[in-house]
């Protein structure tokens, strides 16, 4: 299947896309380090810390390889990185999952009813994707083109002269797209909806509470635009644009997923300081209530 000049060009929208994308995860890296050593690092190992560091940096193996591979691209490579890509980014944003359902967890006061809940709901759906993406790779039908090197070639297409590009036939793609994303739209709606209900029951929160569910609806409404363009792409799109959302959904679902931990924790940090400023005053105004002498007998006529 010889690429068309359209194709081409969409192929390299793409991969501007994705290079896009990783200077903005390294630019929210930098910004947030800061914090993150405040937070992150100076804390105590715990299940967050660890889903967190995962979260941040494994996301920059998941975007770099495919860039890499693009432009240093073999025949022989491209069905192995397109199928490491595809598992290392669901297991990824797999792991944003956790770290919400962690969260909602929280909320409800460590509940082992929701626990289990959460942890049956997180392994259907991961089993689902990993069973349904080894099988479906197996069927992909993967094309490598390299851009030409030709001068005037370059100047019809308006493509870079050293990148390559996978890409899928249009119908290779539709299951395991349909699959992945729905299962992914529907815990993330499923959690949101928990954090909403939650706060219903209990109205009038402040603080750290009120923090986490106002941080988890902006996440699911801030993240739902990327997950629904992914499967319109997916769907809609010519086959040189079907990945146009790939490497966005999952960048941000690592930069919002540390920034509700980051900005949770400052939070909680905020309170801990007010608390222990309130509990000086208390202490200071009892100490001089201490030291205050009786002088009532010596007043007496």
């Amino acid at each position: 299947m010889e690429p068309t000049p359209v194709m081409l060009a969409d192929i390299q929208v793409v991969y501007y896309i994705k290079l896009s994308f990783l200077t903005l995860l390294v630019y929210d890296t930098l910004l947030q380090l800061h914090e993150e050593y405040l937070h992150v690092w100076k804390s105590r190992w715990t299940l967050i810390k660890c889903l967190y560091l995962w979260t941040r940096y494994s996301t920059f193996v998941g975007v770099i390889v495919p860039l890499v591979h693009a432009a240093y691209a073999g025949p022989l490579t491209c069905g192995g990185v397109v199928t490491f890509t595809t598992i290392f980014s669901g297991f990824g944003i797999g792991i944003t999952e956790m770290i919400l359902m962690v969260r909602t967890y929280t909320l409800y006061e460590r509940s082992k009813k929701l626990l289990a809940f959460f942890f049956v709901l997180w392994f259907v759906i991961r089993l689902w994707n990993i069973i349904l993406g080894c099988y479906e790779m197996d069927r992909f039908e993967f094309f490598l083109y390299t851009f030409p090197v030709d001068g005037r070639q370059l100047a019809d297409l308006h493509c870079a002269a050293s990148a390559s590009s996978c890409y899928f036939t249009s119908s290779s793609r539709i299951s395991i797209g349909l699959v992945c994303y729905f299962a992914l739209l529907c815990g993330e709606t499923i959690i949101v909806l928990l954090t909403m209900w939650k706060v219903l029951l209990v109205p009038g929160q402040v603080g750290l509470l009120r923090s986490m569910y106002f941080d988890g609806v902006w996440f699911y409404l801030a993240i739902l635009p990327f997950t629904i363009a992914t499967v319109v792409c997916l769907f809609f799109a010519p086959v040189g644009l079907s990945e146009l959302f790939a490497t966005p959904v999952q960048v941000m679902h690592s930069i919002l997923c540390c920034r509700l931990i980051t900005h949770a924790r400052n939070v909680a940090a905020e309170e801990d300081k007010r608390e222990e400023a309130i509990n000086r005053v208390f202490k200071s105004s009892y100490m001089l209530s201490d030291t205050v002498v009786d002088i009532t007998p010596y007043n007496k006529v």
